[in-house]
């Protein structure tokens, strides 16, 4: 087995919206109390890249021994599944997604030198939110994965991470990160209404899968547009400075997709969406710092 199929294994062209929530939350740290420390910085955004990665690779493992994912299912025809592909058994898809688990809460242990126990608190939730998605007891089939996504990617990772880069626990990091939650939830619905037809077959009982494809496509429209509407309201309210409104400049993408989707939901759905998540976010964030920077001055 070589590394790079290892590597290929987690999925690491979605790592962009950890590296996107972790860099917003660390922008809105130093817009919020001028402080921003690159050490502590990078060690978290490792340890929650690793998590990220570790609930990638299980996914593939649960889903493989429910019998959801089988040859010719959606998953795998667009990415090499460990399983399907042959490149690992079932036992070594666990084994490994647990060694990336292990990785990722040692780097929590690596800050509490610097943070009190807490931060083994906040990644703990984490843990728990990334297992219980495909494992035991399976939020994803449960109608609740889109919940658990957006807490993880739209509330814990900026509280988290604010809390590392301050030591103080505030709520504005995770409505600050309320976009950005809402868009990469919006990824998961993408991919389950391309896979409506195939779930319900396995008997994964998907949010979308419970609405049927209409009130699936409505809900995932739903999604996008309260993103835009969040971020609107957060700059009216001055919880995220006005610049960060740049991220309108993706409006034109998110119409697109709109107009795609109510055609017919595309074989590229959820990569389509993510991309949607990478320029808004991206925008998004140096709004944030441009914010930040006109307000307390360079960051270095």
């Amino acid at each position: 087995m070589k590394l790079k199929e290892l590597f290929i294994v987690t999925r690491p062209w979605s790592f962009v919206m950890t590296i996107i929530s972790i860099t917003g939350a660390a922008a809105y740290t130093y817009l919020a109390l001028h402080t921003f420390d690159l050490l502590l910085f990078i060690v978290t955004l490792l340890g929650v890249t690793l998590l990220h990665a570790a609930a990638n690779v299980l996914n593939d493992y649960y889903d493989t021994i429910r019998g959801v994912d089988v040859p010719g299912a959606p998953t795998t025809l667009y990415r090499p599944h460990p399983v399907i592909a042959g490149i690992m058994t079932p036992k070594q898809v666990r084994n490994f997604g647990l060694v990336l688990l292990v990785s990722g809460l040692a780097c929590a242990f690596v800050l509490i030198a610097i943070r009190q126990i807490l931060v083994i608190v906040l990644a703990l939730v984490g843990v728990v939110l990334l297992f219980t998605y495909s494992g035991p007891p399976g939020l994803k089939y449960k109608a609740m994965g889109e919940i658990g996504v957006f807490l993880s990617w739209g509330v814990f990772m900026w509280i988290g991470t604010f809390y590392v880069l301050t030591g103080q626990l505030s709520l504005l990091p995770a409505l600050a990160g309320t976009p950005i939650g809402l868009l990469v939830a919006a990824v998961l619905t993408a991919n389950n209404l391309r896979d409506i037809e195939f779930d319900l077959s396995r008997g994964a009982k998907t949010l979308v899968a419970i609405l049927g494809r209409g009130r699936g496509l409505y809900f995932y429209f739903g999604e996008i547009i309260l993103a835009y509407v969040s971020l609107a309201l957060l700059a009216l309210l001055n919880i995220v400075p006005i610049a960060s409104l740049v991220a309108y400049l993706t409006l034109p993408q998110a119409y697109k997709l709109y107009k795609t989707f109510k055609t017919k939901v595309p074989e590229t759905a959820d990569p389509m969406t993510a991309a949607l998540v990478q320029n808004f976010g991206i925008l998004y964030v140096v709004g944030i710092l441009i914010g930040a920077v006109i307000q307390q001055g360079p960051v270095f």
